[in-house]
């Protein structure tokens, strides 16, 4: 139920349950993180999407559960590490819904472009079960006071109030998103890979560090990396 390819460094996941929303079983986000994993050697660029309709409503709620709760969630963690681990750029393109486990990954996805009809929600408290994997990192990318009011609400909000909250970086029109994954792709593909896996990288690290740190640390990083175009 997904589907992966890679060609010219460029990775391709498509979830592929359309019939249901593209709803993750427990498997999936089990493969889901060993597709992430395995990409590290093989692409410097990774676009995730679903087939049809939505993005993916999030976890299967109507699976029948046939593990503990700790391996099912352990799974959920080892995604969430899979994708923060990723040392390319990860793309996520988003059409119609992308509630719960979709919201997250959204979230934790370098690059996110939205059709104006997408719809997202946290869906979680509303069926009785607090949101924790998303509460770990929902501070780090949304104001806290909009992200308290979608997780206990649990309400639906639209692409606009998406963008206008940096949950996406892209609206498009629903019949210019394929296009536009294609151009940013393109975008990337032009770029020196050195230069565009450094700048992840050094965001990714600058991020955690205190301010007063971060110039020391960009002197360093900038002269190591031009020494090493120079030799």
């Amino acid at each position: 139920m997904l589907k992966f390819n890679v060609e010219d460094r460029v990775g391709t996941i498509v979830i592929e349950r359309a019939s249901a929303g593209n709803a993750f079983t427990g498997e999936m986000v089990r493969q889901l993180g060993e597709i992430i994993r395995g990409a590290v050697e093989e692409a410097d660029i990774v676009t995730l999407a679903g087939a049809g309709a939505d993005f993916t409503i999030g976890r299967d709620r109507h699976e029948p559960k046939s593990a503990s709760p700790f391996d099912a969630f352990r799974n959920i963690d080892a995604l969430n590490k899979a994708i923060a681990e990723f040392p390319g750029v990860l793309i996520t393109g988003v059409r119609g819904r992308a509630f719960g486990l979709g919201v997250g990954m959204i979230m934790r996805s370098d690059i996110a472009i939205a059709a104006a009809d997408a719809r997202f929600a946290l869906d979680e408290v509303k069926i009785g079960i607090p949101p924790m994997f998303i509460m770990e990192q929902i501070l780090e990318h949304l104001p806290a006071k909009r992200a308290i009011d979608f997780i206990l609400t649990g309400r639906e909000f639209g692409a606009d109030e998406a963008l206008q909250i940096g949950l996406v970086s892209r609206v498009v029109g629903p019949d210019d998103l394929d296009g536009t994954m294609g151009e940013f792709v393109a975008t990337l593909r032009s770029r020196d890979r050195r230069v565009t896996l450094a700048c992840k990288r050094y965001l990714r690290a600058v991020g955690k560090m205190p301010p007063e740190a971060r110039s020391a640390y960009a002197l360093v990083e900038q002269t190591q990396f031009a020494m090493g175009d120079s030799q």
